[in-house]
């Protein structure tokens, strides 16, 4: 049997402005796994079980030359479209190759929600099933993929299921850590992706214009504590309000206002990793909470929430002991991060509490070795288990 482990993530900075061509995110993955689990099969049997499907394997069969559930149940196929999708991505692989087929049955299991509610935390449950897929057949079919390469095949699996995700919950749930993340030009790749007698193979080993991943150190002084608003967010429905308010002059909001905010967001988010790699945690800090304010500021002109009410007092909350606080991910929902001093930490999380702000007791999920290129893997995520 095979194994994957695969973490969850936060955002730092960067969001919204990062699903533009080249823009910028500083995300973290979290000790809150995913995991996929491979059995061999016999080769013309393909099956996954997730909690979305119920008890029972769903067998998935290709038509034509795609890979689908054999299922009528629109609900069923929709929760399963980033398995299917990373399995008919792999399997072209494969057949570019030469490889045979190979069967299986895949588990797969979440940690990344709520366990008595099932209500999300916005950990990126997409990204990490994308990834988690990925490795598992990678491994099992025993590709001589490098970081690199296994990025890029991810997140054309993420780019064919939502053509406007960024990308970087992928980028962040694959290579673990602190995490400075490039957004690709997705027109581009897209582009490259629909030409004529495309291969795989060729996708992954060229460069995609303006991508970038790569891990950062942690901030030395502060700790990062995370919040949860009990209150899930739907992060699509948030962007496309967002697009519609700047697309529509009578909002008075232009396309060039969108277009400073992103620009600020980005020089945020370079002030941040700068800081970052040169340990200095108060820049840092100070850029976090820029990068905090232009989010208010542009959910405000666009008249998206972004910041909740509940999220307004966790980041006031934290304020108030001397942090810096925001929402993490598209808002609407879901958590926000502050950064603190370690000694107060514990007084955050018990006023966090007093005003029903769910403390989530997370640390950041470390790879040891695993880098973007030609390096060797983290061992949780090495092999046969």
């Amino acid at each position: 049997m095979i194994s994957v482990d695969v973490p969850g993530k936060l955002y730092i900075a960067g969001e919204y402005a990062v699903l533009e061509p080249g823009g910028a995110a500083v995300l973290v993955a979290v000790d809150r796994y995913l995991t996929v689990r491979l059995r061999p099969g016999t080769a013309s049997t393909r099956t996954v079980t997730t909690a979305r499907t119920g008890a029972r394997p769903v067998e998935m069969i290709r038509r034509g030359t795609e890979t689908v559930p054999a299922v009528d149940d629109p609900a069923i196929v929709a929760a399963l479209r980033h398995v299917s999708t990373a399995v008919e991505l792999i399997e072209r692989y494969a057949i570019e190759r030469g490889d045979d087929l190979l069967g299986f049955d895949l588990e797969i299991v979440s940690d990344l929600d709520h366990q008595s509610s099932g209500r999300k935390f916005g950990l990126g449950s997409s990204g990490a099933v994308t990834v988690g897929v990925i490795r598992t057949l990678a491994q099992a079919y025993r590709f001589p993929l490098d970081d690199d390469a296994l990025l890029r095949l991810a997140l054309l699996t993420a780019f064919a299921v939502d053509p406007r995700c960024s990308g970087g919950d992928v980028a962040a749930s694959l290579l673990g850590g602190w995490i400075s993340y490039r957004s690709p030009d997705r027109t581009a790749v897209a582009a490259m992706f629909a030409g004529t007698g495309v291969r795989i193979t060729d996708l992954i080993e060229a460069p995609w214009p303006l991508l970038s991943a790569h891990r950062i150190p942690a901030p030395r002084a502060v700790c990062l504590e995370v919040g949860w608003s009990g209150r899930p967010a739907v992060s699509s429905g948030l962007v496309e309000r967002l697009q519609r308010a700047v697309d529509d002059d009578s909002t008075g909001y232009s396309s060039t206002g969108y277009g400073h905010f992103v620009g600020a967001s980005n020089a945020c988010v370079a002030t941040l990793v700068s800081a970052l790699e040169s340990g200095d945690d108060a820049s840092a800090v100070a850029a976090v909470a820029a990068a905090g304010a232009l989010l208010r500021a542009v959910s405000s002109l666009a008249g998206v929430v972004v910041e909740t009410a509940e999220l307004a007092t966790l980041r006031r909350v934290a304020e108030s002991l001397g942090a810096v606080a925001k929402s993490s991910g598209a808002g609407g929902g879901d958590c926000g991060i502050a950064l603190i001093d370690a000694a107060d930490a514990e007084q955050l999380q018990e006023e966090w509490r007093a005003v029903g702000i769910v403390p989530l007791e997370l640390q950041v999920h470390q790879s040891e070795g695993l880098q973007v290129k030609g390096h060797s893997h983290d061992d949780r995520f090495a092999g046969l288990r």
